[in-house]
């Protein structure tokens, strides 16, 4: 997911002025902005009030094709962009809580396999060094 980011990242760009639209899902119980998507959102020239969230369960079902068992704890983002009769799709699907930990766990061993400055670092220039 972090890799998927950092592309958008760098190459968001090449699309602004075409026709983007963006959805994100997560389950119902997420009241938190949606970072992924704002982030994702950002490195297209999106504005964040053009994000359209789903957290209605038979939507998510029904629409996204969420799995029933993952409806209580799941990422969904899709990003659709257009030019004429011309269209691309990316999307992600995170479905429960092991990608997290495993990413989590990813960049633990990342910083502790590095020679660290005494900064803060973003988790994107771990990506950008190839250390996930």
């Amino acid at each position: 997911m972090l890799k998927f980011m950092a592309m958008l990242e760098q190459c968001g760009q090449m699309f602004r002025g075409y026709e983007i639209n963006l959805v994100e899902s997560h389950q119902a119980s997420k009241t938190s902005v949606p970072g992924t998507a704002v982030n994702m959102a950002h490195s297209l020239g999106m504005d964040s009030n053009d994000i359209h969230s789903v957290r209605d369960a038979n939507i998510q079902k029904a629409q996204l094709h969420i799995p029933e068992a993952n409806i209580a704890r799941h990422a969904y983002h899709r990003v659709l962009i257009r030019d004429g009769e011309c269209s691309l799709k990316l999307e992600t699907r995170v479905y429960g809580q092991a990608p997290y930990s495993h990413g989590v766990a990813q960049i633990v061993a990342a910083a502790s396999t590095h020679e660290l400055e005494n900064r803060l670092y973003s988790v994107m220039e771990f990506v950008s060094k190839g250390w996930l």
